[in-house]
């Protein structure tokens, strides 16, 4: 939506947006945006709070004044920390859909993994020196094309593993890590994929390739979601 405000604007119709993830916001840099500190999926704070609702808004709609932009204004209320969100979490189902792909899949988890980063000041992504998209693609042309080399498809492919279990431990009900690694191995479509890319690996006359297919890529946990393994 800041990038839409963008095209919005150059039509001469002024806009303003709520951020819940700054880190987006300044990358895009729409023209005005009120950057607030709720839970994800409340970008007005508490339910059933009319009045905090009604000054979030207000806040907003000040910024129409506003022409010194990109801007992103802070808005100066937090709900305190032992609010009750318990059911009023963003409601979400990460389940592969029939339509997705993994390039969609990724995309669909960029908001989650951000969210951890910015709670836990780190990440353990970025071996493979690609973004997330670049990595699902390497993946991707893995299974339908030639396989790449052995190295980069590695580091790749555990860029990918982190970044979703990381993306994971940001969910509204993030479970044990137990859980998150079930999540990924029994509902992901990166899962399905490095499943059905194992057997092409492990048929290939590189000795690397084999090694990835047989001892570094699925962990022997998951290895009884291999056909005969």
């Amino acid at each position: 939506m800041g990038a839409l405000g963008h095209f919005l604007e150059r039509e001469g119709i002024p806009t303003v947006g709520i951020s819940l993830v700054r880190e987006h916001t300044e990358t895009i840099r729409p023209p005005r945006a009120l950057w607030v500190t709720f839970e994800l999926g409340r970008p007005l704070g508490m339910p059933d709070d009319p009045a905090f609702q009604r000054r979030v808004m207000q806040a907003a709609l000040d910024l129409f004044v506003r022409t010194d932009g990109p801007l992103i204004a802070d808005y100066p209320e937090q709900v305190a920390e032992e609010a009750d969100f318990t059911g009023w979490a963003c409601p979400i189902n990460l389940a592969p859909r029939a339509t997705d792909t993994l390039a969609a899949e990724i995309d669909r988890l960029a908001v989650w993994y951000d969210r951890a980063v910015t709670a836990q000041g780190r990440t353990t992504v970025g071996v493979s020196g690609l973004d997330m998209p670049a990595a699902g693609k390497l993946v991707a042309a893995a299974l339908a094309e030639s396989l790449p080399a052995a190295q980069p498809l590695k580091q790749a492919i555990d860029d990918l593993k982190a970044y979703y279990l990381e993306a994971a431990s940001a969910f509204p009900d993030p479970g044990s890590s137990r859980t998150r690694k079930a999540w990924l191995w029994d509902e992901t479509i990166l899962a399905t994929s490095l499943l059905a890319l194992q057997p092409k690996l492990a048929d290939s006359a590189d000795a690397q390739h084999r090694i990835l297919a047989n001892l570094t890529m699925i962990p022997a946990t998951e290895r009884h979601r291999l056909t005969g393994k």
